[in-house]
């Protein structure tokens, strides 16, 4: 973005299901998003960054007064966490100034998910930037940036009902479940995860009349809780094996960074399946809980977040009216957007001039007080108060005009203030 007061361009650069495979965007997730967040800010000229990461999608945000080296820096920086680089190098989308703004309020309304205005892509984004801020690695570009993601996204949400009846990436695991086995009436179903995904999936498959709903946490007070809610089954990750013998299908949404189901236990626990029914995993963890080969074993179906884009499709499709009045709503926000963030590239100007400003008033008011003799609090504040509204109605027009010269892009005009006034740029 070509701010008047300086430069400053904001980047980002994404690997998402939009274009990659679930193999590729679980090489490039980060285990440890503070982590990613100090690296990328010891790239030289980072300024800002945010890291947006949920099971499809691994997002960086970034300010910065440079442009394309930064941009080079950064596709870098993910490429090299891929095990294939050439491959991820074909796969990494890169936005600059608009078009990143322009993204990341479409990912803030659902316009961008697997399934087309799902609600919890919302939170994660507010989650993204609240981590980034408690890392300190964001300032007022970002701020204001995230700030009116999640403003547009719930303005689009409650102007176009994009998200009423929504399904999110568990719910259409189960749908997927329902497709292939007809129904779930009967079945026994267990859910690895009792995190936001994974009671996003317990939720959708209360109404699906299964025979019972086992839940499994790592932290068994948890799946306790959405198991109660749900009218289903605690179990303990140590009894896993117990679940899985009876389950008919198994979905598995949690964060562990590491395989929670493995080719040779799953063999040993299908061997001894009285029951002989088949098993359907379908992974939506990010990295992945269940080993690939898993799929390898007979009587096994294993699906991942690859195998949903039929159903997501679908969801799209039926959409696509109310993501067009969503689209244009969108439009009118980045006009917005991009004025503000315009307007806030001379503020290190405007804050130089009221406080030099202020450094006068309160050195005159101190020689003022020194020859008036000894006043009443009154007379006092009467004086501070009068002196304050002279400097505050001398600058506010000066002020308009330097923010309406940098929406204008009237780079000439600022720096003329900034010679009469004798102010320093940040």
């Amino acid at each position: 973005m070509e701010s008047s007061g300086s430069t400053i361009n904001i980047i980002n650069a994404r690997i998402t299901h939009q274009k990659s495979s679930v193999s590729l965007m679980e090489n490039v997730a980060f285990e440890d998003t503070k982590t990613a967040l100090a690296e990328l800010c010891k790239i030289k000229h980072v300024e800002e960054c945010v890291v947006l990461q949920t099971c499809n999608r691994t997002e960086v945000y970034i300010v910065s007064k440079e442009d394309k080296n930064i941009k080079e820096q950064i596709t870098g920086y993910l490429t090299k966490k891929c095990k294939t680089e050439s491959e991820a190098t074909q796969q990494i989308e890169v936005s600059l100034n608009q078009d990143a703004l322009k993204h990341l309020l479409r990912v803030a309304s659902g316009l961008e998910s697997m399934v087309v205005g799902e609600d919890q892509i919302l939170g994660q984004v507010w989650n993204a930037y609240s981590v980034a801020e408690s890392a300190m690695t964001v300032g007022p570009v970002l701020k204001t940036v995230f700030t009116r993601a999640v403003s547009v996204g719930r303005h689009v949400r409650n102007q176009t009902s994009i998200n009423r009846g929504a399904v999110s990436v568990g719910s259409v695991a189960v749908e997927l479940a329902q497709t292939i086995l007809g129904d779930l009436e009967g079945k026994n179903v267990l859910v690895m995860g009792a995190g936001e995904t994974g009671t996003l999936v317990a939720k959708a498959l209360a109404s699906c009349k299964p025979n019972a709903i086992f839940i499994a946490n790592r932290t068994y007070e948890r799946a306790v809780m959405l198991a109660e809610k749900l009218a289903g089954k605690a179990v303990k990750f140590d009894k896993l094996e117990d679940a899985l013998q009876n389950a008919d299908v198994v979905i598995c949404s949690t964060a562990a960074p590491h395989y929670l189901l493995k080719k040779e236990p799953v063999r040993k626990i299908m061997k001894n399946r009285s029951n002989r029914r088949g098993l359907m995993i379908i992974d939506i963890s990010n990295p992945r809980n269940v080993e690939a080969s898993v799929q390898e074993l007979e009587g096994v179906k294993l699906y991942n977040i690859d195998d949903l884009r039929v159903i997501s499709q679908k969801n799209k499709d039926k959409r696509k009216q109310k993501a067009n009045k969503a689209s244009q709503i969108i439009d009118d926000a980045l006009v917005l957007l991009e004025q503000d963030l315009k307007a806030q590239s001379v503020s290190s100007i405007v804050s130089s001039l009221f406080s030099h400003a202020e450094e006068i008033r309160q050195k005159e008011l101190t020689k003022a007080n020194s020859m008036l003799g000894k006043l009443d609090a009154k007379k006092k504040d009467a004086i501070d108060g009068l002196t304050f509204e002279i400097i505050e109605q001398t600058l506010v027009p000066i002020v308009e005009n330097l923010r309406k010269a940098a929406i204008d892009n009237d780079q000439q005009l600022i720096e003329v203030a900034v010679k009469l006034f004798g102010v320093k740029q940040k």
